[in-house]
C-alpha cells in the first residue's frame, strides 16, 4: 500500500549492511522487472542527478515500483525535472543490427541505417506548433568527416603550420579567457586569440566564414522535411550552440535553399548553449502562445537532453558521420580522406539514399580510383609535353566518360583496341613475343592445334603440320609448343601478309584518332604493359604517326614487359609499381589476385571484346570484328552508376578545393584496400559475373560457355564455397 514507506526502509536498511542491499534490490528486481529496468536507465543517463538527488531518485523509484504493481507503462513515468528521459526521445532513424556487420565492416552501410521517409516524420511533426532545428550536421551539412576539418583547409590554404590545432586551441583559450556568461564565444573571440599566436590577423575570421559559405550544403533529407513543413504553414525556428551570429548563420541556411523560418537561437549571442537547457527556455519564453514545442537535432547531449531539460519533446537525427566513420579509411587520413569520408556518410545516411549494393559498391570502392586516377593522367601528360590522351577501350570506359565530365585538360580520345588485334600486326616484327602471349597461354587446356588456329585466325598454317610430324586434332601440350612456334617462325610471313589488310585497318583507324598529335598519352587499367609497348612501336617506328607515345596505368605487375617499359621511360603506374607503392599490392597472393579481380570488375565494360579490326572496302572505313554479347551488362551498368554518382557527389565539392586537396594513389586505393579481408562479401558482389573459364585475352572467341566468377575464386582457393 505505501510503496514509498517500503522504500525507505529498504533504503535505511541498505546504507547498514551492503549484502542486504542487493539482497533487497534483487528481490525488488525479480518483483518489479519493469521498474527496476527503468530505474537503472535513469541511473545511467542522470548519475550525476543521481549521485546528488539521492532522494529524489528514491521517490522516482517508489513511483516506478507503484505503477508496475499497477500493470501501467513505466516508461511513461516523468522523470525528475532537469533530467533526461531517453524514452521520450523520438528518432528519425533507425539501425539494423544485423548479424555480420561485427565481422564485416564492409557491409553495405545504406542497408545498416533506415531512416523514416520524409513524409512520414513530416505527419508525426504535425501535431506540434512550434519546430526547432539544429543547424550542423542536421539542416547543414560539411563535406568533411569532423567539423575541424575545416580548419585543416585553412592551414592549407594559408600555408600556416599546424594552424588547425592552433585553431582548435584558440577557441579553448578564448572560452577560458572571456567574461561572457556560460564562456559563450563569439568568432571575432577567437580570432583574437588566433592573431596572438600566428602571423593571421584578427579579421582573418572573415576566410573561415567564406569557407564556410563555399562548403556547406543542405541534407537532402531535412530539406525535404522542412519544406514540407513550411507547407503546412508551421512555425519553425533554429536553434544551434555556434560562435557564428545568427546573421551568417540565416545567410547560410537560405543560400542552401532553407527560407521562411522564423527566427534564429544561437548561444553565443544569448550566452546559454543547449546543453543546459536555457537556450530552449529562452525560445519558450518567445513562443509562450504556442502549446507543443518540439526539436530536431543530432547531438544527444546538447540537441535531446538538453530539450528535455526544458521540457521540450526531441527527435534524434543519428549524425550521418557518428554512424559512418567507423566503416571508413582510417589508416591513412589526409584531407582529401577526410573529404571523402564526409562525402561518402552524408550522401550514404542522410536518409535519401536508396542505391542498390553494386551501385554503393562502386560509389565506395571504385569512385575514388576514377576520381584519382583521371586526375593524376593530367598530371602525367602535362609534365611530359603531351598533347593528347587516348583511353583504352574497354576498361578506360567509365574514365573517359569521367575525364570528359569532370576532369578534362586535354584533347581525347576513346580508342579500341586490344592485346589479341594489335598482336595480328606484329607476327613478323615480335614472332617469340606473340607466341608467348597467344599460343603459350593455351597449353595444357584442352585446345586442339586446330582449335588454337582457328581462334587466332590462322587455320591456313593447318597445311604445314604434317611437315612439323604435328596431327591439327592433337591437343596443345607444353611438350609439343617448340615444335609448334618452329612451325609459326619459320611461316611468320605469311601469317604477316595474312593480316595485311587487318594491318592497314588498324592503321587508318589510329591515324584518324590521333589526328595531328605528335606526343600521345595512353591511359589504360593494367597490368603488363604489354599493349602500351605494342601502340608505341606500331605508331612510331612502324607507321610513323606520330613522335612520341608514352603510357600509364593504374598498377603493374612485377613482370619484365613491366619493369622494362617503366625503367626505360615509356610508361608509368599511377597506384604501384615496382618502383612505387608496392606496400598497396598484397604480399599474399590471394588478396593480390582479389584485387585484380575486382578492379577487372568494377572498370571493364559494357562493349563486347575487340578481337581484330577488318577494312570496308566499299565504306573505306575501319570495323570491329568482336566477341559474343556480354553477359555482364546490368551488373556493370550498376558498378558505373554509383562510380559517376560519386564522381558527382565529391566533385562537387573538391572541385573547389582541387589545388590543395589532389587524390594521391594512397588515398584513392585505401577504401578499396580496406575490404580485401571480407571475401565473402566480395564474392556476394561480383561472384555471379559471367567470364570464360581461362580468363585470357582472345580464348574463347566463339564463347558457347561462361562460368561465374565465385567458381574461379573458388577455384583459386580465394573462398572456401560457392554458391555462398
Amino acid at each position: 500500500k505505501f510503496p514509498f514507506c517500503e522504500m525507505l526502509i529498504i533504503g535505511e536498511e541498505m546504507s547498514k549492511l551492503k549484502d542486504l542491499k542487493l539482497k533487497y534490490y534483487l528481490k525488488i528486481k525479480q518483483k518489479y522487472p519493469d521498474a527496476e529496468y527503468v530505474y537503472r536507465i535513469y541511473k545511467t543517463n542522470n548519475l550525476d542527478f543521481h549521485i546528488n538527488n539521492k532522494l529524489k531518485s528514491l521517490k522516482f523509484f517508489s513511483r516506478l515500483i507503484s505503477a508496475n504493481k499497477r500493470k501501467k507503462d513505466v516508461t511513461k513515468i516523468p522523470f525528475p525535472r532537469n533530467t533526461y528521459n531517453p524514452f521520450l526521445t523520438h528518432t528519425c532513424g533507425k539501425n539494423y543490427k544485423l548479424s555480420t556487420t561485427e565481422e564485416c565492416k564492409a557491409l553495405p552501410d545504406t542497408k545498416l541505417l533506415s531512416r523514416k521517409e520524409p513524409v512520414e516524420l513530416v505527419k508525426e511533426l504535425s501535431k506540434y506548433d512550434i519546430i526547432s532545428f539544429d543547424v550542423f550536421d542536421t539542416l547543414i551539412f560539411r563535406p568533411f568527416s569532423k567539423p575541424t576539418d575545416v580548419y585543416t583547409v585553412l592551414e592549407l590554404k594559408n600555408k600556416i603550420m599546424n594552424f588547425s590545432k592552433l585553431r582548435i586551441k584558440a577557441e579553448e583559450m578564448a572560452r577560458k579567457n572571456t567574461c561572457k556568461p556560460n564562456y559563450e564565444i563569439d568568432i571575432y573571440d577567437i580570432y583574437e586569440e588566433v592573431s596572438k599566436r600566428c602571423c593571421l590577423r584578427k579579421d582573418a575570421y572573415k576566410q573561415e566564414l567564406e569557407l564556410e559559405k563555399q562548403v556547406c550544403y543542405a541534407n537532402p533529407y531535412m530539406l525535404e522535411v522542412f519544406n514540407l513543413l513550411k507547407k503546412k504553414k508551421k512555425k519553425i525556428i533554429i536553434i544551434s550552440d555556434m560562435y557564428l551570429p545568427s546573421g551568417f548563420i540565416k545567410e547560410l541556411l537560405e543560400k542552401n535553399g532553407y527560407s521562411g523560418f522564423d527566427k534564429v537561437y544561437v548561444s553565443c549571442e544569448y550566452g546559454y548553449g543547449k546543453a543546459s537547457g536555457k537556450l530552449f527556455e529562452i525560445a519558450e519564453q518567445d513562443y509562450s502562445k504556442y502549446k507543443k514545442f518540439v526539436h530536431i537535432g543530432d547531438s544527444e547531449d546538447a540537441d535531446i537532453k538538453g530539450a528535455q531539460k526544458a521540457g521540450v519533446e526531441a527527435y534524434h537525427y543519428e549524425q550521418c558521420n557518428k554512424f559512418g566513420n567507423p566503416r571508413r579509411p582510417y589508416a591513412v587520413l589526409s584531407p582529401v580522406s577526410a573529404m571523402y569520408n564526409g562525402v561518402v556518410n552524408n550522401y550514404l545516411h542522410n536518409g535519401t539514399n536508396n542505391d542498390s549494393a553494386r551501385e554503393c559498391f562502386g560509389f565506395l570502392y571504385g569512385g575514388p580510383i576514377v576520381a584519382g586516377y583521371c586526375e593524376w593522367i593530367n598530371e602525367f601528360t602535362k609534365n611530359n609535353n603531351l598533347e593528347k590522351i587516348c583511353f583504352i577501350a574497354r576498361d578506360m570506359d567509365i574514365f573517359y566518360k569521367t575525364y570528359n565530365k569532370h576532369y578534362r585538360m586535354f584533347d581525347n580520345e576513346y580508342v579500341s583496341t586490344s592485346r589479341i588485334s594489335l598482336q595480328e600486326c606484329l607476327w613478323a616484327d615480335f614472332t617469340d613475343e606473340v607466341i608467348r602471349n597467344t599460343i603459350a597461354p593455351r597449353t595444357d587446356k584442352g585446345y586442339t592445334i586446330a582449335q588454337v588456329f582457328a581462334e587466332l585466325n590462322i587455320s591456313f598454317l593447318l597445311r604445314y603440320c604434317v611437315d612439323y610430324k604435328l596431327n591439327e586434332k592433337t591437343f596443345l601440350l607444353n611438350s609439343n609448343l617448340e615444335t609448334l612456334s618452329d612451325l609459326i617462325r619459320e611461316h611468320k610471313e605469311e601469317i604477316a601478309e595474312h593480316f595485311k589488310e587487318n594491318e592497314e585497318a588498324a592503321k587508318q583507324y589510329f591515324k584518324e584518332k590521333i589526328d595531328k598529335a605528335k606526343r600521345v598519352c595512353f591511359a589504360d587499367l593494367g597490368w603488363q604493359g604489354s599493349i602500351i609497348g605494342y601502340l608505341r612501336f606500331l605508331l612510331v617506328e612502324k607507321w610513323n604517326l606520330c613522335d612520341e607515345v608514352k603510357g600509364v596505368l593504374f598498377g603493374t605487375t612485377k613482370g619484365d614487359v613491366s619493369i622494362n617499359l617503366i625503367s626505360r621511360g615509356d610508361m608509368s603506374a599511377y597506384a604501384y609499381s615496382h618502383i612505387k607503392n608496392r606496400d598497396l599490392v598484397k604480399q599474399d597472393w590471394n588478396l593480390e589476385f582479389l584485387q585484380i579481380l575486382i578492379l577487372e570488375s568494377l572498370f571493364t565494360s559494357t562493349e563486347n571484346s575487340l578481337i581484330e579490326y577488318n577494312w570496308n572496302s566499299k565504306t573505306k572505313k575501319t570495323e570491329f570484328l568482336t566477341a559474343g554479347n556480354n553477359p555482364n551488362k546490368k551488373t556493370i551498368s550498376e558498378f558505373h552508376t554509383g562510380m559517376m554518382r560519386f564522381i558527382d557527389e565529391f566533385e562537387k565539392h573538391r572541385s573547389k578545393l582541387r589545388d590543395v586537396l589532389p587524390m594521391s594513389a594512397v588515398d584513392a586505393f585505401e577504401p578499396l584496400n580496406l575490404i580485401l579481408n571480407f571475401k565473402e562479401y566480395i564474392a556476394l558482389v561480383i561472384g555471379d559475373m559471367l567470364d570464360t573459364p581461362n580468363q585470357l585475352a582472345g580464348i574463347g572467341i566463339k564463347i558457347e560457355k561462361y562460368v561465374p566468377l565465385g567458381e574461379i575464386m573458388l577455384e583459386k582457393g580465394v573462398i572456401s564455397k560457392w554458391p555462398l
